[in-house]
């Protein structure tokens, strides 16, 4: 099965292409024993971050419930915030870990091999774009298997009401609630809706990973000393964790899910501000876990006009994320393969 899914991608990212197996093998024969005992109990810690600081967050330490009517909320509202942060780590490893390749080849000696190789700069910089994701595999997987099972919870939840939820969540929304079009047309265009949002939330991680890498391997190439390179990946990291913490906080404010307000993003006052937010929140935020609990669906598509949009745009966000990341991997290999810029 593995072998099938393999012969699916580039031939370059395949775990059996040579520049891959020698990335891979070389990161590998860097953990010894104590590396591995180490990994385990990160692996340990990071399951109890997942359960206990979470059940915290989500009960204000204690001195509220669960506010979810099934098990699969509650156990949303527990792992949001621990999911959260993983992904910020999956990030911030994408970025640090491809920043510096043009830096590790020179220093074992390899670089002025490869450039002198037909196509071998940039096949070796998409090889080690690539490697990215088997580093990162247990961290993706892990955030996928959550977002499966919450789209499991979301597709229960859609079949109370005697099957009648998801009229409910269109109801006197627009552009696809009654009585902007029929309730036939409307059922039809929210089942596309909803199949959208749940592949865009699927695709989110990957695609952001994506980008970032990208981000880090066009830096390599720009940053042409240790120090600068090493100063330009701190900046990058600092600028992430800023930009996702500054989404998370627009998009709880205008979904109402925190206690600020903001008159440039409130739903009333300005409705593209709020628009703009709530995809901005949702789609460089939590990577669009927002849109697998219903009932910040239900506030979605109903305080903000067209909002039910929203949800089809962030899969389109999601694409542009994947082409941007392609185009900066291929930026980055045109500047490798220049004498005069490395």
């Amino acid at each position: 099965m593995l072998e099938r899914f393999y012969a699916q991608l580039p031939e370059f990212a395949r775990p059996d292409h040579p520049l891959m197996r020698y990335a891979l093998l070389r990161g590998a024969r860097r953990q010894d024993r104590r590396a591995q005992v180490l990994r385990f109990i990160l692996g340990v810690l990071l399951t109890l971050l997942l359960l206990v600081p979470g059940y915290q967050i989500a009960t204000d330490v204690g001195r509220s419930t669960l506010d979810a009517a099934n098990l699969i909320g509650k156990l949303f509202l527990v792992l949001y915030w621990p999911l959260v942060l993983v992904q910020i780590i999956a990030r911030i490893f994408a970025i640090s870990s491809t920043s510096g390749v043009i830096a590790s080849e020179v220093q074992h000696g390899t670089w002025d091999t490869l450039k002198v190789t037909t196509d071998g700069a940039q096949l070796a910089l998409k090889t080690r774009w690539a490697a990215v994701f088997y580093r990162l595999r247990w961290l993706l997987i892990l955030l996928v298997a959550a977002r499966v099972v919450f789209i499991v919870g979301a597709l229960i939840d859609l079949t109370s009401f005697q099957g009648r939820y998801l009229d409910l969540l269109l109801s006197g929304t627009t552009p696809f609630g009654p009585p902007n079009v029929s309730n036939e047309l409307s059922v039809v265009l929210g089942i596309v809706t909803t199949a959208m949002m749940m592949t865009a939330s699927l695709l989110m991680p990957f695609t952001a990973v994506a980008f970032d890498a990208g981000v880090g391997m066009l830096l390599g190439t720009v940053a042409r000393g240790r120090l600068v390179g090493l100063l330009g990946q701190v900046i990058l990291i600092i600028l992430r964790m800023v930009v996702t913490g500054l989404a998370l906080f627009i998009g709880a404010a205008v979904l109402s899910l925190g206690t600020a307000r903001f008159s440039l993003f409130a739903p009333g006052d300005n409705p593209v501000g709020a628009w703009i937010g709530a995809l901005f929140g949702i789609g460089e935020g939590d990577l669009g876990l927002t849109l697998l609990h219903l009932p910040h669906v239900q506030r979605l598509w109903a305080d903000i006009e067209y909002g039910v949009l929203v949800s089809i745009a962030l899969l389109g966000y999601a694409l542009l994320q994947a082409g941007l990341a392609n185009l900066l991997v291929k930026w980055a290999g045109r500047r490798a393969t220049k004498a005069d810029t490395l």
